[in-house]
């Protein structure tokens, strides 16, 4: 019998551990739980951020709890909590709050985010000070750094990345200063949850030559282009600098790369100029049976004209403009924000890209909505400039 009872027993616990794992594994899925932490001089600014990824309206409530440590033992705890509604597709900021910080000072910070039924179903989790844990957590994050980019087939394969998300590292020259800038851009319709790593080495690619690094999680909506950090160095003359932007998903998957060498010497200038001749031939011989349009005149890109009649047909017009060149969409066709009359006093916006009509929805004198229908729009016009551009590259056989 005590057998029979200590069967059941060891088969409930494997149960819960099962139902446990399981859970676990539905964590931000759907809704994603994120913690944005700052820290300014002996304060962190902590604040909660929830993303819904679905089509589909959530009712949701969120608990933000902070628990310090400090180094006689004390124990503190601070909470958050309240309820939310989270439109489709949507990221909104739920809660703030600023804690005193010392490098004695253990902190937890925890994020929970609940649906309807009070199931967890997201979560984020940060601890700093954590017994010296940060120390080693910054010298495996060095190591990775290093192998990753000593890996040869990341610098050759290069094509086999940047596909969904584009890394991109932009530079600027002061004087004596020049300024990495690391950017990502998601090219699909899908809100991203990633890890950035922008690094700059002095000399070569290797651990011991790490100068500077940068490195956090961030959200990357879908269609958007948005910048990640910058640093800024002295650049001497003849002195070698590699400046290396690696993006991971969250199974630390490398999705982007982009690589920058600063003062490269002769051979690997010659190296790197071979290689961009025998690119350019493959795309002259590809071209040779690509019909395009673009023979002879300029090109035109980027245009945006706006031929509006009321208040809110301009500020449509403001949001749409503003949100296309934010997103670099840059296309190759005119984008027109036409204003028509509807029926009765009504109006109606059209999206056109050349002669085509895009979008068009019947205008109210609501921020919330014009944001909302600018949204559908850009998503809709971008999706109509990636179209062109598979046609065009289509081979035509006759």
């Amino acid at each position: 019998m005590v057998l029979c009872v200590n069967q059941k027993t060891i088969i409930s616990v494997v149960i819960l551990l099962f139902t446990i794992t399981v859970q676990a594994q539905l964590y931000n899925t759907e809704v994603e739980a994120k913690l944005n932490i700052n820290q300014d001089n002996d304060n962190i600014n902590i604040k909660g951020i929830a993303i819904n990824k679905t089509q589909n309206t959530k009712n949701l409530s969120y608990k933000l709890s902070v628990f310090k440590t400090d180094e006689h033992k004390n124990k503190s705890k601070n909470e958050q909590s309240g309820q939310f509604t989270l439109d489709s597709n949507q990221q909104k900021d739920l809660s703030t709050t600023s804690i005193n910080f010392d490098q004695k000072t253990k902190v937890i910070i925890l994020l929970l985010l609940y649906d309807a039924n009070e199931n967890i179903i997201g979560k984020d989790r940060v601890v700093l000070n954590d017994d010296g844990q940060n120390n080693i957590n910054k010298v495996e994050v060095l190591k990775d750094i290093a192998a990753k980019v000593e890996d040869v087939s990341i610098k050759i394969n290069a094509q086999a990345i940047n596909n969904e998300v584009e890394a991109e590292i932009q530079t600027d020259n002061q004087n004596d200063f020049t300024t990495i800038k690391g950017t990502a851009f998601n090219k699909t319709e899908i809100t991203k949850s990633l890890i950035y790593k922008l690094v700059l080495f002095n000399k070569d690619e290797s651990l011991n030559n790490i100068e500077e690094l940068t490195n956090e999680r961030f959200i990357l909506n879908a269609n958007q282009k948005t910048d990640l950090s910058s640093i800024t160095f002295k650049l001497n003359d003849n002195e070698k600098k590699i400046a290396v932007l690696l993006i991971y998903d969250l199974d630390n998957n490398i999705v982007g790369q982009d690589r920058v060498v600063f003062n490269e010497d002769l051979k690997e200038e010659e190296a790197k100029k071979q290689r961009i001749l025998e690119k350019l031939k493959q795309e002259q011989e590809l071209s040779k049976d690509i019909n395009t349009q673009k023979r002879d005149g300029l090109e035109l890109k980027g245009i945006v004209v706006e031929d509006t009649k009321t208040k809110p047909g301009r500020d449509f017009y403001k949001l749409f403009y503003s949100l296309y060149t934010q997103n670099n969409i840059n296309g190759n066709q005119v984008v027109t924000i036409k204003e028509i009359l509807a029926i009765g006093r009504n109006t109606k916006i059209e999206v056109i890209v050349g002669d085509d009509k895009i979008f068009s929805f019947f205008v109210r004198p609501s921020t919330e909505y014009l944001t909302k229908m600018n949204d559908y729009a850009i998503i809709n016009v971008y999706k109509h400039f990636k179209k062109l551009e598979k046609e065009s590259k289509t081979i035509k056989r006759y």
